[in-house]
């Protein structure tokens, strides 16, 4: 039996199934639960050609809870997509989950709701737009360079499944950047589509590849110089070490923290 327990909305997805194989491979963590809108009934072991885990992929996570009560403990893992996870992230926190949540395309007031509902039902959530290590420290390396560099662009490449564009991992960067930029002056707007779109005064170009798996470079500029940083995720296994990190620690605080940087050591 795992010190920790999760549950896995999107189970049978690509990043779901990492996630699963991930968690179920630690020494300390057990999936006791997982979520999907196909091979409901299944067990999720035999979904991704492993032995049987002797747990049922359940319709919802609602018919997930009412077959599993005992909620203490326990974590929301959700990587799915918005409209989903508008549903998964309330429920769980309700329900006494704790929620760890790679999901983007979330608005600041609509995270802002996630956080009154941990805070109401006194449980934590992490909610981040990357959980590779390599692309955090990445954003760390942009926050430092912004303050020497004042103009910057930023390209993200990622699967043509990708619903949201620019993703996730790019906004947060945009934002680092802007807060940090010295003189406080990004590249200006100039109207043109060919060159991407400008958010937060920086010019983000979005990429859309069915080779892709995640991937980001930021370009600065100074006088006479350009400095390019780049991260690239080959595989969504590189997701799993930061997500089993935040469920060992998401039980720690109540309320929502957003980042994985916000729990590194």
């Amino acid at each position: 039996m795992g010190t920790f327990k999760a549950v896995v909305t999107g189970a049978c997805g690509k990043v779901g199934r990492e996630m699963i194989k991930g968690i179920h491979n630690s020494a300390d963590i057990e999936v006791v639960g997982a979520v999907d809108v196909i091979n409901v009934g299944q067990d999720i072991g035999e979904v991704m050609g492993l032995k049987p885990f002797g747990v049922k992929v359940s319709a919802s996570l609602e018919d997930f809870l009412a077959e599993y009560p005992v909620r203490e403990g326990l974590t929301l893992v959700d990587f799915t997509f918005k409209k989903a996870a508008e549903q998964n992230i309330p429920c769980a926190l309700r329900n006494g989950l704790h929620v760890v949540m790679g999901t983007t395309g979330f608005t600041t007031e609509e995270l802002e709701a996630f956080g009154v509902l941990a805070e109401e039902n006194k449980v934590g959530a992490l909610i981040a737009p990357n959980f590779s290590f390599g692309a955090v420290l990445m954003m760390k390396a942009a926050r430092e360079i912004s303050r020497y560099l004042d103009q910057a662009e930023i390209i993200e490449y990622h699967n043509d499944k990708k619903v949201d564009s620019p993703s996730g991992t790019a906004i947060a960067t945009a934002h680092i950047i802007k807060e940090n930029a010295a003189g406080n002056s990004p590249v200006p707007p100039n109207g043109s589509l060919a060159r991407g779109a400008e958010y937060d005064g920086i010019r983000i170009h979005s990429v859309r590849l069915k080779s892709l798996v995640a991937h980001q470079e930021i370009l600065f500029s100074g006088c006479g110089e350009l400095l390019t940083i780049r991260h690239d995720s080959f595989s969504r296994e590189s997701f799993v070490p930061g997500v089993l990190m935040a469920i060992r620690k998401v039980s720690g605080w109540t309320g929502v923290k957003i980042g994985l940087e916000s729990i590194l050591e």
